[in-house]
């Protein structure tokens, strides 16, 4: 089978858990065709997973011609679009045998950037697009229950997991490194990290180093390095796993995620979770969350203070691991590929609690 994966956000989480998906199907034939944000290009081992690896046009009429001649020049059986923009892009240019597979690796309208009236605008559109989709692959149960209610009729869960090249595994220690991985953006919610750090900092006594691994927006990285939190910039993906492993913590604060491979791959690490309790990270049961900055902070320092609810802590992230498997996650994806193109049952509409 024959599958052309389409994305215009080649980076972060969502070439993580588009490579997690290719290597966790290697019986499958994978094709790329891919828009790489300005700091993260697919490498040449990135590229050397797919059978073939070609860039995509950032403008909207030049990728709607390329896409096109991918798929005549390949003859796919399913063209997989990951993201919101490559998925209204592949959808509306829809044409020919191919089936349609959609990830929206966080839909637009979960956003909280935007007014109410952008929000419901994504919507909208995601709505319009439901009759040009054959099958949503959502990487989370919030994900799952978001494109059911827009009314898809055939949506699998293929949950993500973390790929790790080496066996690296977290310490405990007397004085922790916090850690947190991605982008400096809104939805990162970099203030809401800041906030966290003081309120652990002044009302608890935590005795912390704190690291962002990665980079972004200028405001938020001088408002972190002012605030007391190192930023690394833009990392090698084996040097973020590395600097991740040497830390004893892993803080989430995102206002709004789908299913990050950052925690997943912080849990395949060993580090114990702090995690801020989204609607999309309550529906996938994850250990570690935390309704409000006072729970997180407290959380902190508690696993600051003790060794043994430390050692607990990280039993929680290799249990969370063994559940995200590549078993788990090559079973369902290609169970739904499979019903796509008429070689078994065709994926039904899950219903999961957000």
């Amino acid at each position: 089978m024959r599958i052309l994966h389409v994305t215009e956000s080649w980076g972060g989480g969502t070439a993580s858990s588009l490579l997690a998906m290719v290597d966790a199907t290697p019986d499958l034939e994978h094709h790329l065709l891919a828009a790489a944000r300005s700091d993260s290009a697919p490498s040449a081992e990135a590229a050397a997973r797919f059978a073939t690896a070609t860039s995509l046009s950032t403008n909207p009429v030049a990728a709607v011609v390329r896409l096109n001649e991918r798929v005549r020049e390949l003859r796919p059986d399913v063209v997989h679009a990951h993201s919101s923009v490559a998925g209204t892009l592949v959808r509306a240019a829809r044409s020919g045998p191919a089936k349609v597979a959609f990830t929206p690796h966080g839909f637009a309208f979960d956003r909280r950037d935007v007014s109410s009236l952008g929000r419901a605008a994504f919507r909208a559109v995601e709505r319009a697009l439901v009759r040009r989709t054959d099958l949503v692959a959502a990487v989370s149960p919030h994900e799952v229950a978001a494109a059911s209610a827009l009314g898809h009729t055939a949506v699998a869960y293929v949950p993500n997991r973390a790929t790790l090249p080496t066996a690296l595994r977290a310490s405990y220690a007397d004085r922790p490194r916090v850690v947190t991985i991605g982008r400096v953006t809104a939805a990162k919610d970099w203030r809401y990290l800041i906030h966290l750090k003081r309120y652990a900092e002044r009302q608890l006594g935590l005795d912390a180093m704190w690291t962002w691994l990665g980079g972004g927006d200028e405001e938020g990285e001088r408002a972190l390095l002012a605030a007391g939190v190192e930023v690394t910039g833009w990392l090698e993906h084996d040097e973020t796993l590395a600097r991740a492993a040497a830390a004893q913590l892993y803080v989430h604060t995102a206002a709004w995620e789908s299913a990050p491979m950052s925690i997943l791959e912080a849990a395949a690490l060993g580090v114990p979770l702090v995690l801020r309790a989204i609607p999309q990270l309550r529906a996938l049961d994850l250990p570690g969350l935390g309704q409000d900055v006072p729970e997180l902070a407290t959380r902190l320092r508690m696993l600051q203070r003790s060794r043994t609810d430390w050692m607990r802590a990280q039993a929680d992230s290799d249990e969370l691991s063994r559940r995200h498997s590549r078993e788990a996650q090559g079973r369902s994806l290609t169970a739904a590929y499979r019903g796509l193109v008429g070689e078994g049952p065709l994926a039904p509409t899950m219903t999961w609690s957000a």
